[in-house]
């Protein structure tokens, strides 16, 4: 999917980028399907030891070899699977179309963003005029514009928060922007009041 950031001057818009989050279902499946190689090369190569120095090697070596690596392999490929599994439902959870828009009325974020752990009640949330399938904060409202997180999973996640307590939480990884562009556009559109915080990283984006 193609960004339409700087789709005219009077706004950033970013757009929802699964291409990401697909590399990493791709990158998990290639990874399980070497697990379940290498588990088998070792199931081969031990029979083989144990074929052609049975008469002369501690089978009870060997078995308790196997055992041991075959626990191991059994606890990678559970968290390999995991892993997968939490790719594909992030891949399957992003929309498409505009998730991000600043301009001067503010920062508005896809309406399908919105916290679900937040406690406040999200009815008295205005759509931006220009697009109604987001939820607009105006910049004497914003409270909180920043990243947050690591990079396991889908990784640092971009957080809106307003003065009423309504929150919207995406995935950076799901945008089809960077960082600091869109750190430059809140600053320009805010007047310099606000910028996007990423003292929040538990390590470097």
């Amino acid at each position: 999917m193609s960004s339409d950031q700087a789709s005219s001057d009077q706004a950033l818009v970013v757009a929802f980028n699964p291409v990401p989050a697909a590399g990493r279902v791709a990158r998990h499946q290639a990874t399980r399907w070497r697990l379940a190689l290498e588990a088998l090369v070792l199931v081969v190569v031990g029979a083989l030891v144990w074929a052609l120095t049975r008469n002369s090697f501690n089978v009870g070596t060997l078995v308790g070899m196997l055992i041991g690596w075959g626990v191991l392999f059994v606890v990678l490929f559970g968290i390999q699977n995991l892993r997968l599994r939490s790719a594909r439902k992030a891949l399957l959870s992003i929309d498409e179309g505009t998730a991000l828009r600043i301009d001067p009325t503010g920062v508005a974020v896809r309406r399908s963003q919105r916290d679900k752990g937040s406690r406040t009640s999200f009815t008295d949330v205005t759509p931006h005029p220009e697009a109604s399938e987001l939820d607009l904060v105006r910049w004497d409202d914003v409270t909180q514009f920043a990243v947050l997180g690591t990079s396991m999973g889908a990784g640092p996640v971009l957080r809106l928060e307003d003065a009423a307590g309504h929150r919207w939480e995406v995935p950076f990884s799901w945008l089809d922007a960077l960082p600091g562009a869109v750190d430059s556009a809140a600053r320009a559109w805010s007047g310099g009041r606000r910028g996007l915080d990423v003292s929040g990283l538990d390590r470097p984006f």
